[in-house]
C-alpha cells in the first residue's frame, strides 16, 4: 500500500454504514444515516482507554488504526461500552491523503485552496487546515453571496467540506458527537479542528469545551463579519443534493439575488435558519438541510416562503412585499407552516443550545 493511503476494514459491524459514519465525522456534524456518534483514534494502544470512556455507546462508531493487526497480537478489539469498530492503516493527519473503506469505496482528501485546481474525479472531502485553504474558503463564500456563484468542488457529487464547525458552521447541539484522538491522548473535533481536552476528561468536559469551541469560532472577524456562513454551507449541501437528483442550473434565494426581487437588500430576521429556497426558471424547491430532503412547490408557494425565511411569518410585511391582501398572505402562510410542521420543518431558529 503506498505511503499515506488510509485503508478502511470492517472489524465489527457492515461496510455499508462506514460511508456514512466517515463522512459525518469528516464533516463534523451528522450526516443523514451516520451514526450519532464517531471516534477516530490516532494510535491503537489508546482503544482501551477510548473503550472504556463515557462517551462511547453500543451506537457509536470507531476507527481504529491497525486493529485487525492488534488483534492478532492479542490487542483487545472489544470496548466495554459497546459501538462498531472498523480498523484503517494509515494517517489521517495528511489533508492530502487517500482513503479506501473496505475494498470497494476509495476517498480522497484534498486540501481546499488545490480544489480549484484539480477537479474533484471521486468521492473527496475537502479539507480547509492551511491559512491558505481558510483563505480560499472565506473567498468562495463572498463570491457565492455577492454573485450567487459557488465553486465547482464544493458543488461536485461526490464531494463533501471537512471540520464545518471550525469554519463557523453553527451545529444543532451542544453536546459533542465526533472526536480526534491524537497519540498524546488530547481529544480534538478533528486532526486540525477544535481542542475539547483529554482522555482524563470527562464527556461532559469535552462538551463544555465544544461549546467554548464553537463559540471562540463565531468572534473570529472572519465568521462574525459573515453571520450567513453557516447558510453559506447549507446552500452548497442544497445545492450538491440537487446536481445528485438531476435539477439544473439551480439558484439560492438569497445568493447573489431572491426568487423575490423585493427581498434584495433585506436584513434577514430569522437567524440559524436550516431551510433554503431553490429554484430556477421553471421549477422551486424548499431544502431542509437538517434532513436533506427536498420538497416542490408551486410558483405562488414559493414566493411566501422565500419571504417567510427572510422575515418570518410577519402576514402584513409579506403582504406588502408581495402586493397582495393581507388576509390572502394571512391564510398562505398558515396553510406553509401547517404544512411543512407536519414534515417536522419550521421556519425559524435552529440555534444549538448553550450557544
Amino acid at each position: 500500500m503506498q505511503e499515506g493511503r488510509v485503508s478502511f476494514m470492517p472489524v465489527n459491524g457492515d461496510t455499508r454504514s462506514i460511508a456514512a459514519n466517515l463522512m459525518s465525522w469528516a464533516r463534523g456534524v451528522d450526516a443523514p444515516n451516520g451514526a450519532c456518534k464517531v471516534v477516530v483514534i490516532e494510535d491503537a494502544s489508546l482503544l482501551p482507554d477510548v473503550g472504556r470512556h463515557e462517551f462511547l455507546t453500543p451506537a457509536t462508531t470507531v476507527f481504529v488504526p491497525g486493529a485487525a493487526q492488534a488483534r492478532g497480537s492479542g490487542q483487545p478489539l472489544a470496548v466495554s461500552n459497546g459501538g462498531q469498530v472498523f480498523s484503517y492503516v494509515g494517517e489521517f493527519r495528511d489533508p492530502d491523503a487517500d482513503i479506501q473503506v473496505g475494498e470497494d469505496f476509495y476517498v480522497q482528501q484534498q486540501s481546499y485552496a488545490v480544489s480549484e485546481f484539480v477537479p474533484v474525479g471521486g468521492p473527496t472531502i475537502l479539507r480547509a487546515c492551511s491559512d491558505m485553504d481558510v483563505a480560499a474558503f472565506y473567498r468562495d463564500a463572498d463570491t457565492a453571496r455577492s454573485a450567487g456563484k459557488f465553486p465547482a468542488a464544493l458543488l461536485h457529487p461526490q464531494s463533501l467540506l471537512g471540520d464545518m464547525p471550525s469554519l463557523g458552521f453553527l451545529p444543532g447541539s451542544a453536546e459533542v458527537s465526533h472526536i480526534y484522538v491524537a497519540g498524546s491522548g488530547e481529544v480534538f473535533t478533528s486532526p486540525s479542528g477544535i481542542p475539547l481536552g483529554t482522555l482524563g476528561d470527562s464527556d461532559r468536559g469535552w462538551s463544555r469545551s465544544w461549546v467554548s469551541g464553537i463559540t471562540e469560532v463565531g468572534l473570529r472577524p472572519e465568521v462574525a463579519d459573515r453571520p450567513w456562513i453557516s447558510h453559506y454551507m447549507l446552500a452548497a449541501d442544497a445545492l450538491r443534493h440537487a446536481a445528485v437528483r438531476g435539477l439544473q442550473d439551480m439558484r439560492v434565494s438569497g445568493f447573489g439575488g431572491h426568487l423575490v426581487p423585493a427581498l434584495d437588500g433585506t436584513e434577514v430576521r430569522v437567524p440559524g435558519q436550516s431551510s433554503l429556497l431553490l429554484f430556477n426558471s421553471s421549477v422551486a424547491h424548499l431544502h431542509d438541510g437538517a434532513t436533506s430532503k427536498t420538497y416542490r412547490l408551486g410558483s405562488d408557494a414559493a414566493k411566501f416562503v422565500d419571504v417567510m425565511l427572510a422575515i418570518g411569518s410577519d402576514a402584513a410585511e409579506a403582504a406588502r412585499i408581495l402586493g397582495c391582501p393581507e388576509s390572502v398572505a394571512e391564510e398562505s402562510i398558515r396553510q406553509i407552516e401547517n404544512s411543512f410542521n407536519a414534515k417536522g420543518i419550521r421556519f425559524g431558529s435552529v440555534q444549538a443550545a448553550g450557544l
